[in-house]
């Protein structure tokens, strides 16, 4: 790809001396951002936390809620290629691997692999191209200049931007999800778990006991019924779970129902879409990690996600608000009650055998 290629170059450069960041697992990424899409980004609205981007980025104030989001060795603000519009950083400074124009970094270091243009950089900034109607208001370099506040000049790169921009082409996000998502499809679904469809199927009702606090559900024979134009409002029963799991396969949902308790869960659910060029829109407030690895995401309407979105696109016309997974992803298929009885009466039965043997 163009753009990691652009920013990984760039690391040779300027951190050829420093250790490599490690990349990050799957928890991991959930846990340090709320917004990850591998290809491309356009925003009329908001991420309370950290976001990566893969491609370009249009638009979007990022970093809402700077003392809320989780400590990480990437910036508020990861974009690999362009980074336009009216668009605001507002803590933990930016790396951007293509060019800037209409950007405001309110706080935290910056590194611009291209041109920075109409841009505000309240901490310090490193330009690496022109810099044409840009305030420096910490200290700035940029390879040439045109009507740029230049009082403070930056001699080189701090250490702060070496960490950000070490740390941007350390992890493939679009492997990292692939990986996650067919790592959740290959889970078996939790048994006794149920889809109670109510009032003519306008209310859905999920329903599951969690096995050591994981509760899975396969939903890929029912995705295209709950996510259908007749279904107003979905519910959850979750008892015993820390960790839920939603498992589907169609290529194209759109949910416009009301998604009870979305603020109380949305640490805890993973809704994996891992149909193959997926296409999931919400025009409601949305619950959980919203996980498209080869997709993509909209929420229309200003319609709120509560907990993160991991996609391939996103189109974001409503709030991401930051609640981090905070739940543990299954490595193997769960196993159930009835699972570890026969387990106990087969170690029994071979302890029974090999104690006869013996006499």
């Amino acid at each position: 790809m163009i753009t990691r290629t652009r920013l990984a170059l760039a690391v040779v450069a300027m951190v050829s001396s420093a250790a490599q960041a490690a990349p990050l697992s799957a928890t991991e990424m959930l846990r340090q951002f709320n917004v990850v899409v591998s290809g491309n980004l356009n925003s009329t609205s908001h991420v309370d936390g950290r976001t990566y981007v893969g491609g370009d980025a249009v638009g979007g104030d990022y970093v809402q809620h700077v003392n809320d989001t989780p400590a990480s060795a990437y910036a508020g603000l990861t974009v690999g290629g362009n980074y336009s519009g009216n668009t605001h950083v507002n803590g933990l400074g930016a790396v951007v691997g293509g060019n800037a124009s209409g950007v405001n970094v309110n706080s935290g270091s910056t590194y611009v692999g291209g041109s920075a243009s109409n841009s505000s950089f309240n901490g310090d900034a490193w330009i690496v191209g022109s810099a044409s109607s840009v305030n420096f208001n910490g200290k700035g370099h940029a390879a040439s200049y045109s009507g740029t506040n230049n009082n403070n000049v930056l001699n080189a790169p701090t250490g702060i931007m070496n960490s950000t921009l070490a740390a941007s082409t350390s992890t493939n996000f679009s492997s990292v999800m692939t990986g996650l998502s067919s790592q959740l499809s290959s889970l078996q679904a939790t048994a006794g778990t149920s889809v109670v469809f109510s009032n003519n199927d306008h209310q859905v009702t999920l329903n599951g006991s969690g096995v050591n606090g994981v509760l899975v559900f396969d939903l890929t024979a029912l995705d295209t019924k709950i996510f259908s134009s007749t279904t107003t409002d979905i519910s959850f029963n979750l008892s015993n779970a820390s960790t839920v799991i939603f498992n589907t396969n169609d290529s194209t949902l759109n949910l416009m129902a009301n998604f009870n308790q979305a603020q109380s869960l949305g640490s805890k659910l993973i809704w994996n879409f891992a149909g193959h060029d997926t296409s999931v829109s919400v025009g409601r407030t949305f619950g959980g990690q919203v996980l498209v690895a080869d997709g993509s995401f909209s929420n229309t309407g200003g319609a709120n996600v509560e907990g993160g979105v991991f996609a391939k696109t996103l189109n974001q016309y409503g709030e991401v608000h930051l609640q981090s997974f905070s739940g543990t992803i299954p490595t193997a298929p769960v196993p159930e009650p009835e699972t570890y009885a026969m387990l106990l009466a087969g170690l029994g039965l071979m302890g029974a055998v090999a104690r006869r043997r013996k006499q």
